[in-house]
C-alpha cells in the first residue's frame, strides 16, 4: 500500500504514522526512513527500488519518505519549477512513481510523511498519487480544527480522561495552546505525567509553555474588556520574559485593535456578517464583535492613534518603549 500523510496537525499525523508502521508488520531493518527534503540527496529511483526489492530480513517492509521536497510548493514537480531531467532507462521521478503506483509491491508499505504542511496539488508527483487514490494510494489529511471544533475536541478529550479544570484553568489552557490541536494533545500528555485529575490555572500555567505572542493576545483581550488586573498581569509577564520586548508586543497589540476596529466600523455601518467577512477577511466577525467590550469604532481608532504616536516616539528616542506602553495601558483602563 502507498500512503500519503499530510497536514499541519502534527500530533495526530505522527500518531497515525506510528500506527501504520505497527500495522505493516515490518520490524528492525525492514523499517527504512529516508529524508526527502533535499533535491540533490534524494533519489526517487533508489527509494522505489527499496520498495520493490525482496528483503532478506523478513516478509514485510515499510519505507518512509519524510519531508518530500517534490510535494511542496516550488518542488521539482510544481508547475513553476524547471523541467525535470529524465533518468536513463527509467524516466522522470513522477514517471517512476506512476509506474510503481500502477503495480506496487504488496509486501511493502510506502509512506510519504508531509509533517506540518499540505501538499502542493500542482506538483506532478501529487497528481500521480491523487490519480491512484482509492486504488493503490491512500491520502490522509490532518488539518487543524476550527475554533468551534477545537472547543468540542477539548471538552471531549478532558471528559474521556475524567480531568476537571477550573474555569480559569480552561481559559488559560485555550490561550496557551493558541488554537492548535497539536499543542492540546501535547498538553494532555503532560497532564498524564503530572498525575491527578484536578487542575487549576497555576497547574496549567506550569504545564504549558509560555507563549509570548499568545500572551499579547491575552493582554489585548483583557485591555479591551477593561480588566485592569488581568491586563497588567499579562503586561508584567511579557516584560519579564527575556525574549519579548516592546517591539514584539506593539505590532501584535496594534494588529488586534485594528482588526476589532475594522469589524466594529463595518458593523456600525449596518453591514451584515457576510459582507463584513468579505471586506475584512475575518472568518468570524460575530466573535470579534463580542470581543469589542462595548466600545465604538471611534474608541479603537483613538487607541490606534495613541499607539502610532508611541511607536513614533520610540523611533525618535523620545519615549522609553516599555514605560510608554505601560502608561498607555494605565491611561486607558477605567479601573486601574
Amino acid at each position: 500500500m502507498i500512503i500519503l500523510l499530510e497536514g499541519k496537525e502534527s500530533y495526530q499525523l505522527n500518531a497515525r504514522k506510528q500506527k501504520l508502521i505497527k500495522e505493516s508488520g515490518a520490524e528492525g531493518e525492514n523499517i527504512v526512513s529516508l529524508d526527502g527534503s533535499s533535491r540533490t540527496a534524494f533519489s526517487m529511483e533508489a527509494a522505489l527500488n527499496l520498495c520493490s526489492t525482496i528483503s532478506l530480513f523478513g516478509d514485510r517492509r515499510a519505507v518512509l519518505i519524510s519531508n518530500p521536497y517534490f510535494l511542496k510548493s516550488g518542488g521539482a514537480g510544481s508547475s513553476g519549477a524547471k523541467k525535470t531531467t529524465k533518468k536513463k532507462g527509467g524516466g522522470t521521478p513522477s514517471e517512476l512513481l506512476e509506474t510503481y503506483c500502477a503495480a506496487p509491491n504488496p509486501d511493502t508499505d510506502l509512506i510519504f510523511v508531509c509533517d506540518g504542511f499540505l501538499c502542493d496539488k500542482r506538483t506532478k508527483e501529487y497528481k500521480v498519487l491523487s490519480s491512484y487514490a482509492g486504488k493503490t494510494v491512500r491520502i490522509i489529511t490532518f488539518s487543524n480544527p476550527s475554533p468551534w471544533e477545537l472547543e468540542k475536541l477539548i471538552d471531549r478529550e478532558l471528559a474521556m480522561r475524567n480531568y476537571h479544570l477550573t474555569k480559569d484553568a480552561k481559559t488559560e489552557l485555550k490561550l496557551r495552546i493558541a488554537d492548535s490541536a497539536t499543542e492540546f494533545y501535547k498538553t494532555l500528555d503532560k497532564m498524564e505525567l503530572y498525575g491527578g485529575k484536578e487542575f487549576d490555572r497555576n497547574a496549567i500555567a506550569g504545564l504549558v509553555s509560555f507563549n509570548a505572542e499568545v500572551n499579547v493576545w491575552k493582554l489585548s483581550d483583557a485591555f479591551v474588556r477593561g480588566d485592569a488586573a488581568k491586563t497588567m498581569e499579562s503586561f508584567f509577564e511579557l516584560r519579564e520574559h527575556a525574549s519579548m520586548d516592546v517591539y514584539g508586543i506593539l505590532p501584535t497589540l496594534s494588529y488586534r485593535l485594528k482588526r476589532l476596529y475594522c469589524v466594529k466600523s463595518c458593523s456600525e455601518a449596518g453591514l451584515p456578517f457576510s459582507e463584513i467577512r468579505a471586506r475584512t477577511g475575518q472568518g468570524y466577525p460575530e466573535k470579534d464583535l463580542e470581543s469589542c467590550g462595548g466600545h465604538s469604532a471611534r474608541w479603537f481608532l483613538r487607541r490606534l492613534a495613541e499607539l502610532a504616536d508611541l511607536d513614533q516616539g520610540m523611533k525618535t528616542g523620545q519615549i522609553d518603549g516599555m514605560t510608554g506602553l505601560e502608561l498607555f495601558l494605565l491611561r486607558n483602563l477605567p479601573h486601574a
